[in-house]
């Protein structure tokens, strides 16, 4: 049992706890070049390695079975630093808010309804004990749109024989059509890296960076061959250049007179969208969402609710599904609902 007091601290810092590198390294690094406006950095992003229900399991082993029942003041950062940076013990009093990012996870061997709902129950207040949200099946829920908008989301689901996380992630490869739009910038820093040889990483950064802020066709070749300049070999430069040309010209946000970050925002106020009707139609039956109401209809929503539902609906071995559902999305609403308001 853990009976740590600590002393007051200056709270200072956002934490953001995931379950593993996509979440960091790819949504919530995208999320926060689209949304400047969140003032959180990636240093603040903390990697958990593993599930929910191990997570339960280190609460347990630090405050006792009875946790959940008794209302115990969960000190989250301090059981996660305790385990992983024991020589730089953090805790709560240290961050103003907690944010917990896991995969639901049914086909998990450790899989239990009553001990998810208690860690759905417990961490409810992103500025207490902390504020989980729980994907369906998992993270890459947030990319499973077929088409914009996708009036089918409403009732997508996924059946529960369908166990294994490298099944549902090759089904959205097949079906979203928003793999290769937030991938663009991790394919343009491949490219650069594994074809053309450029293994400086700022190099890498810095070129990226200036391909991604193009915002016009008729301005796209002058500023590919100057972000190219002095980054890859002279005697490739012009291959390495018309192959960005082309794979720009292919983008939809050129021809919009967008740049890349300006268009994936407007794609993630979509997906937040799709996902909040899609929660309604959980919980209350309804998917379509007056606009003018938009914010009441979010603010109505109990992840608890809609995680008893979930548990019931993939009760069944063979008959079971899961409604395809992303809730860690909602965190940039959560954060400021202008964000998502066009």
């Amino acid at each position: 049992m853990n009976d740590y007091r600590g002393r007051a601290r200056k709270r200072s810092q956002n934490l953001l706890i995931v379950e593993g590198h996509h979440e960091k390294n790819k949504l919530f690094w995208l999320i926060f070049k689209c949304f400047p406006e969140i003032n959180i950095n990636m240093d603040e992003i903390w990697i958990y390695g593993t599930n929910i229900y191990q997570l339960y399991n280190d609460i347990v082993k630090e405050y006792g079975e009875k946790w959940a029942e008794e209302n115990v003041d969960i000190d989250l950062p301090f059981v996660i630093s305790k385990k992983q940076y024991p020589d730089g013990l953090r805790y709560k009093e240290d961050f103003t808010n907690i944010v917990l990012v896991f995969d639901y996870e049914r086909h998990d061997t450790n899989f239990s309804e009553e001990k998810i709902l208690e860690m759905q129950r417990c961490f409810a207040d992103a500025a207490d004990v902390g504020k989980l949200y729980i994907n369906y099946p998992m993270i890459e829920s947030y990319r499973h749109l077929c088409q914009l908008p996708d009036d089918d989301f409403a009732e997508r689901k996924i059946p529960v024989s369908l166990q294994r996380g490298k099944e549902y992630k090759a089904l959205v490869k097949q079906e979203s059509i928003l793999g290769s739009k937030v991938d663009f910038p991790h394919r343009i820093d491949d490219l650069l890296e594994k074809r053309f040889g450029v293994s400086d990483i700022e190099k890498r950064k810095k070129c990226c960076g200036k391909i991604l802020e193009i915002s016009s066709v008729n301005s796209m070749e002058h500023v590919i061959d100057n972000a190219l300049q002095e980054v890859v070999a002279e005697h490739i430069l012009p291959t390495a250049k018309y192959q960005l040309v082309d794979w720009v010209a292919k983008q939809e946000y050129v021809h919009m007179n967008l740049t890349y970050w300006e268009y994936i925002r407007g794609v993630f106020k979509q997906v937040i969208y799709h996902n909040i009707s899609k929660a309604n139609r959980i919980q209350y039956g309804q998917y379509q969402i007056p606009e003018h109401k938009y914010k009441g209809y979010f603010e109505r929503l109990d992840l608890t609710e809609i995680l008893k539902v979930q548990n019931l609906a993939s009760k069944d071995k063979i008959t079971g599904f899961i409604w395809v559902l992303n809730t860690c999305i909602y965190f940039i609403a959560e954060y400021n609902f202008r964000l998502v308001m066009d």
